[in-house]
């Protein structure tokens, strides 16, 4: 055996395939024939095929897909009928809210986390608590409860795709990642589609409990599935100790930047959603949060740079003028694509007059749209198109349409209506994956998992400040111009109720029905030249990426590989 030392043996589609790089002392993983776990030397991209397991991990990986993109549209279509209903329209975007900061303010924790006690662990956890949360939500018997249901929603929500994009880099080569994540996009879509296009049918005929209860079931074969085919990949942090490993765990993970992170995040939104709805701007509460975050911030980007521990986001991530502009471009798309998507459905229904589910109706062509664009992303990344051009494409399209929703009226037409929501959709499908693997392949295997949930929280934080800002526009300009609309009729009583419950416009008298429309035309006109505003600016950063393809991607890989098993070769004395 001393001839070869070196020689590795690695189970592909269950052959065992020769190559170089571990010695007898690598444990040998090829004790389980049946892995999908691959480590990718020379990227193996003709030998790779994917095998029957393959496919039963992305069944359950992509349920939790599904559920990501279902619950996000379902929550969009419905969030004014849950609100009338407990008569707090005005505090309806905290569905959304809720959700998005505990989703943001986790979702950083799972990469790490999965690093240190694996993949399995990490995808039940988010699993079971998703779906604890929709149980709870279906439940609620006031505003208050399903906005904390939600919150712990959000919580198992922030690891949905962020495992499935994890794990799928563990078993998928690099270069053939864009076509499998536009197989996951169209999941993305189809929940997206579904969830637009049924919630206000579900919410007028069944009641709208039964759009967080139907979640379950699905939740359920994910954990099932799961359950039984999920495997952990090699240890990317394999020094736990065995006997001890939540003791080894908290010895070696930075958890004090971890608290330090989730409370600035949590501080920061709180301020952001409370400010000009709940409280004004200058209240000493909502001051306190948006400082106290920011100082928080600063105290973790302290924590980060001079703890000997692992890091939960090590800086270099987002140093250098790459990973900048890249991150750049996806916190102000985030912010773009959440502002239209959460402004739409309150057009149809505040301005067009539509009920829940004929809103729900319109949603499905823009629905439609963003898997649409997750296809053509992944075609061209797969044929080897520069990356940066496909983040170019995409926010040139989300800017075009968030000017084209800018320009909608009382006046136009349906049929002009649904052609121009289509652009912001398409757009958004094209940029963020592409935003995603531009990110990724900027750092090595061992730390995709890392960078992976690092765009997701950034793009996440730009979400919720899309929807924070845009909702707190159009209450402001409400709660400014009501009175002076509404004339002698004005009350603080009725502009309060206008305010809460988009049912009560129709109860108005005629004129001052088309008046009250009119307002939240305006309202939302501001609300979209502020989401157009986001896209131009992170089409602009988008110009300025240089990443290349997923094809360059994958050569450095294996010039650099060879060039390690070169040194290795030098450096080693035989055996």
């Amino acid at each position: 055996m001393a001839g070869n030392a070196r020689a590795e043996t690695r189970t592909v589609n269950d052959e065992v395939v020769q190559g170089e790089g571990v010695d007898e002392t690598t444990p040998l993983l090829e004790s389980q024939s049946k892995s999908t776990y691959v480590t990718f030397g020379k990227c193996l991209e003709e030998e790779w095929k994917p095998s029957v397991g393959f496919w039963w991990i992305e069944t359950a990986l992509w349920a939790n897909v599904f559920l990501s993109g279902f619950d996000g549209t379902i929550t969009a279509s419905t969030y004014a009928a849950i609100g009338s209903d407990f008569n707090a329209v005005n505090n309806a975007a905290w569905l959304t809210t809720s959700y998005l900061i505990t989703s943001t303010a986790f979702q950083p924790l799972y990469g790490r986390f999965s690093d240190m006690f694996g993949r399995r662990i990490c995808f039940f956890i988010s699993t079971v608590t998703f779906m604890v949360g929709c149980f709870g939500c279906s439940v609620a018997n006031s505003m208050l409860v399903l906005d904390i249901m939600r919150g712990v929603t959000g919580f198992g929500g922030g690891g949905l795709i962020t495992m499935a994009t994890v794990i799928n880099s563990d078993i998928i080569p690099f270069k053939q990642r864009g076509m499998y994540q536009a197989m996951q996009n169209i999941l993305v879509g189809f929940g997206a589609v579904l969830g637009a296009s049924c919630g206000g049918v579900i919410a007028e005929s069944i009641g709208w409990r039964w759009c967080f209860l139907l979640q379950v079931p699905v939740s359920v074969l994910a954990l099932i599935v799961g359950y039984v085919v999920l495997e952990n990949p090699p240890c990317m942090v394999p020094t736990l100790d065995p006997k001890r490993p939540l003791l080894s765990a908290m010895q070696r993970l930075d958890f004090s930047g971890a608290l330090v992170l989730v409370i600035a995040l949590v501080a920061q939104l709180m301020g952001l959603s409370l400010g000009g709805n709940e409280f004004p701007w200058g209240s000493p509460l909502v001051i306190g949060s948006l400082v106290g975050s920011v100082i928080l911030l600063f105290m973790f980007v302290g924590i980060e740079a001079t703890t000997k521990a692992i890091p939960m986001i090590p800086l270099r991530m987002l140093q250098g003028w790459q990973p900048t502009v890249v991150q750049l471009t996806n916190v102000f798309s985030g912010m773009a694509a959440y502002a239209y998507m959460f402004m739409v459905p309150l057009y149809f229904q505040a301005v067009r007059g539509d009920s829940p589910s004929e809103a729900g109706l319109r949603l499905i062509i823009p629905a439609l749209a963003t898997p649409v664009g997750g296809v053509v992303a992944g075609v061209l990344m797969h044929r080897g198109y520069p990356l940066c051009l496909n983040v170019q494409l995409g926010t040139a399209t989300m800017l075009l349409g968030n000017l084209l929703a800018m320009s909608m009226g009382i006046t136009d037409s349906r049929w002009k209506e649904s052609l121009y929501m289509v652009p912001a959709n398409l757009g958004l499908g094209l940029t963020n994956p592409s935003v995603l693997f531009s990110f990724v392949s900027l750092f090595e295997h061992q730390e995709q998992a890392v960078a992976t949930s690092t765009v997701y929280l950034i793009r996440s934080m730009g979400t919720i400040y899309g929807v924070t800002i845009t909702a707190a526009i159009v209450q402001n300009v409400l709660l400014v111009r009501l009175p002076g609309t509404l004339g002698d009729a004005a009350t603080e009583e009725l502009i309060e109720k206008l305010r809460q419950s988009l049912f009560s416009i129709s109860e108005l008298p005629p004129v001052l029905e088309v008046a009250v429309r009119a307002l939240y035309a305006d309202a939302l006109r501001i609300a979209f030249a502020a989401s157009s505003a986001f896209a131009a600016v992170s089409f602009l950063f988008s110009l300025a990426q240089k990443t290349g393809s997923l094809q360059r991607r994958c050569k450095s890989a294996d010039q650099a590989d060879e060039s390690g098993q070169a040194n290795d070769g030098q450096d080693e004395p035989a055996r």
